[in-house]
């Protein structure tokens, strides 16, 4: 990874951009759901906070050909300076006294349609960059730096809550690392190191300049022809399940740890996250991934179990719980995304990767509602924890009795070829 880093100048203005706007976006993500529930108390308002998360990207399957077709870096350009506007507005905006709920509805879904189209751009334009071979190392890298800058950041968010909560302060913050996201990302230029070729596939025509419904069908046909058929619904139901969790987070942990507890455990996923970045990095390419997938799941599930029963009566046991469950999730994205980019031919990345985020949105949007309405029902929120992770644990039950997954090779022999 560090011989990526030295060698490839344009990378490292990647990484660059994509860790302030991690950063930034992480923050926005993590603290609108905790201050529409410290500010409404409400857990179906804080569902339908996740519902508008995850909305826009229903209609991913919509951006893929237009990234495909258009400059990839500038989109990202356009999309940054968007999302700086959203948070600047925010942070500037007095919201309890005045805009309330609705206003915090409207900022939500603004700020996540602009990322709608940046996310996959930077998805699209990394193997225009690296090597093939690269992939999954580049992912690792991207996912170390924007979590250990994270963990910084956080450690100094977490001195800040001892006593009220001062939202605006914290969503002025992010608005300065998606500013300084913006700034580098100027410095990103179209004569990348590796030109798009394409390469034709089997059943898989090149693209030419035709019409938009084409392009679509195309990304459709791919998936639908090869393993990320079966790879997709396994992170579509990954991360319905987790949604409904994720939701209630915030009442959970507040309940029992606090504002600051909250920010702590969060902390303690990014810490878990780079400890995954860096593993899967180092040994991504030396583990069949078919094998190490169930397993990954199988552990997540237990897990998930464990840190339900262990919050209410151990906070150091569930720190560490959380730490390990959050590198195991971490590797699981790793994997997915570097197969959504590595499987098919580069002048379709886009509109596949977007196809897939398209089905993951619906079960993620899905999954905020009825994290909802559950929330409101179960008599324990950390009930839904022991739910999800049965249904991990089902996922990698499924996944191992599924051949074309189980036998999966090392992500390092896995080559553009029919039979995936």
């Amino acid at each position: 990874m560090i011989k990526l880093f030295k060698q490839n100048k344009m990378f490292r203005v990647y990484l660059t951009y994509q860790f302030f706007s991690s950063i930034g976006g992480a923050m926005f993500s993590m603290f609108i759901l905790l201050s529409v529930h410290l500010l409404y108390q409400n857990s179906l308002f804080t569902g339908i906070a996740g519902f508008l998360m995850a909305a826009p990207r229903i209609v991913s399957f919509a951006v893929g050909p237009v990234i495909d077709r258009r400059n990839k870096i500038t989109i990202m350009r356009l999309t940054t300076f968007l999302e700086f506007l959203v948070l600047a507005f925010l942070a500037f905006t007095p919201l309890q006294e005045h805009l309330g709920v609705l206003f915090m509805f409207a900022v939500i879904f603004a700020y996540n349609i602009a990322a709608l189209f940046e996310s996959p751009a930077g998805i699209a334009l990394l193997p225009h960059i690296v090597r093939e071979d690269e992939i999954i190392e580049a992912n690792s890298l991207i996912n170390i730096i924007a979590m250990a800058g994270g963990i910084v950041i956080g450690a100094v968010l977490f001195t800040s809550l001892a006593g009220e909560v001062n939202f605006s302060f914290l969503y002025g913050f992010s608005a300065v690392f998606i500013a300084l996201a913006f700034i580098f990302s100027l410095f990103l230029k179209n004569n990348t190191m590796f030109p798009n070729k394409p390469v034709v596939k089997k059943g898989i025509k090149e693209t030419k300049p035709s019409n938009y419904i084409n392009d679509l069908k195309e990304g459709a046909k791919f998936i639908r022809r090869s393993i990320l058929l079966i790879t997709t619904f396994a992170v579509v139901a990954m991360d319905f399940i987790g949604e409904i969790a994720y939701v209630n987070r915030p009442m959970f942990l507040e309940y029992h740890t606090g504002a600051q507890g909250y920010v702590l455990f969060t902390l303690m996923m990014l810490i878990g996250g780079v400890a995954a970045s860096f593993l899967v990095g180092k040994l991504g390419n030396k583990y069949t991934i078919g094998k190490l997938i169930f397993m990954l799941f199988i552990f997540a599930g237990m897990l998930r179990v464990v840190f339900a029963l262990v919050v209410p009566l151990n906070l150091i046991g569930a720190l560490l719980t959380t730490i390990i469950y959050a590198a195991i999730i971490i590797a699981i994205d790793i994997i997915f995304s570097s197969l959504n980019q590595k499987i098919p031919q580069k002048n379709i990345v886009g509109r596949v990767s977007t196809i897939s985020t398209t089905l993951v949105a619906v079960s993620v949007a899905l999954g905020a509602l009825a994290g909802g309405f559950l929330g409101n029902i179960v008599s324990d929120a950390g009930h839904v924890f022991i739910y999800q992770g049965i249904g991990l644990a089902a996922i990698g039950i499924f996944v191992v009795f599924t051949p074309s997954v189980r036998k999966l090779p090392k992500m390092n022999e896995i080559g553009k070829v029919d039979s995936l």
